[in-house]
């Protein structure tokens, strides 16, 4: 029986490994084939295996929040549609999303034909790799100055905190992009 225990939180759990010395917690660690590891659990146990639901941009928990099944789920919607679609890109930022996780979210069948590739619009929107979509920087800057100052007002005199909360996590100041909706 090891007397120590190291624990290591990994996607599927934890990882425990015993040791009772700090050369033999070298050598444990350095025989675990952790991608190995991983795939087996993932493999063996994807069905029974909760992931923890994305977090979302400090200050913005009361716009949208993350689903268990990593969907983004609004809580207060933007005026317009389109708004609604950046607000989404938004927040899976920096990660590019799927046609199919922009429609569950949005709620909008044909987003892509109306939105992310209309000449209106696309100045707002990139297609990546994988046919994924995400916010252009003019995009991105107008979700920052117009689209959050118009929903965080609405619900509340202090909301407007949550949108410099972006611009310092961002690290930078948005421009003033403008959206013409």
């Amino acid at each position: 029986m090891a007397k120590y225990e190291a624990r290591i939180k990994a996607i599927f759990g934890e990882i425990v490994v015993g040791f009772n010395s700090i050369d033999e917690l070298k050598a444990n660690v350095e025989s675990l084939d952790a991608q190995a590891v991983s795939e087996v659990v993932l493999k063996k146990f994807e069905s029974f295996i909760t992931k923890e639901p994305r977090q979302p941009k400090h200050g913005l928990e009361d716009v949208y929040r993350f689903t268990p099944s990593g969907l983004v789920e609004i809580m207060r919607l933007p005026p317009s549609k389109a708004e609604t679609v950046a607000l989404v890109l938004f927040a899976y930022h920096p990660e590019p999303a799927l046609i199919e996780q922009i429609v569950f979210s949005t709620g909008i069948r044909d987003v892509a034909s109306r939105y992310l590739t209309n000449t209106a619009y696309k100045r707002f929107f990139s297609k990546v790799q994988g046919g994924r979509y995400m916010l252009s920087q003019e995009g991105f800057d107008s979700v920052c100055t117009k689209i959050l100052p118009k929903i965080m007002t609405k619900a509340s005199p202090t909301a407007g905190s949550g949108v410099e909360a972006v611009r310092n996590e961002v690290g930078r100041d948005p421009g003033a992009g403008k959206w013409m909706f």
